[in-house]
């Protein structure tokens, strides 16, 4: 098999985040919303996350800069990972374009929400699963920022639960990011 050779210091950042972003596929998105200063609800996808531990269960969700979920995630405290559905990808990425802050996303692209009970920071209505996090931490790593969460409360849908008390896949058709403008849904095999 014949390869190219893409050496990253031969190539510009964004040159280098676009062909590892297609090649890091299927990512899940993270629908995080938070509570801006207002009391306005923020609103947006993260495809750069995952469960970095279970034993806390912390969670993390990175971006290229500071965006206003990391600061609202640090000022309230609080964030919620909601796990969007195949279903939902028109609203999730109307919810990607960047608004000025303190401008709710939720109500501009018409999605509801509501208080999470342990947390302060809204759930979003309509998805099969939420992770309720307190900020546990932040840092820096070259030019991207990312927080972690500490999961304090999971949220299911009963209708996407199998009798072994794990999530059915199929029912949870969890959305994903892919390469360039593209998204994906996922299908279990075994």
């Amino acid at each position: 098999m014949s390869r190219t050779v893409y050496v990253l210091d031969d190539h510009t950042s964004l040159e280098n985040y676009k062909l590892s972003m297609s090649l890091v596929v299927p990512r899940p998105i993270a629908w995080i919303s938070t509570y801006n200063d207002d009391g306005g609800v923020n609103l947006a996808p993260y495809a750069l996350f995952a469960v970095v531990s279970t034993e806390p269960m912390i969670v993390q969700f990175a971006s290229r800069s500071p965006k206003d979920s990391y600061h609202n995630a640090v000022r309230r405290g609080a964030f919620v990972v909601n796990f969007a559905n195949v279903d939902q990808q028109p609203l999730v990425a109307k919810t990607s374009i960047e608004f000025p802050y303190g401008h709710s996303e939720a109500d501009e692209v018409g999605v509801q929400t509501y208080r999470a009970p342990q947390v302060n920071a809204p759930m979003v209505e309509g998805c099969y699963a939420a992770f309720e996090c307190e900020t546990y931490d932040t840092s820096q790593v070259g030019g991207s920022t990312i927080t972690y969460g500490l999961v304090k409360t999971i949220h299911t849908d009963p209708t996407i639960m199998a009798e072994d008390g794990m999530a059915d896949f199929a029912k949870l058709n969890p959305l994903s990011k892919l390469g360039r403008k593209e998204w994906g849904s996922t299908r279990a095999f075994t």
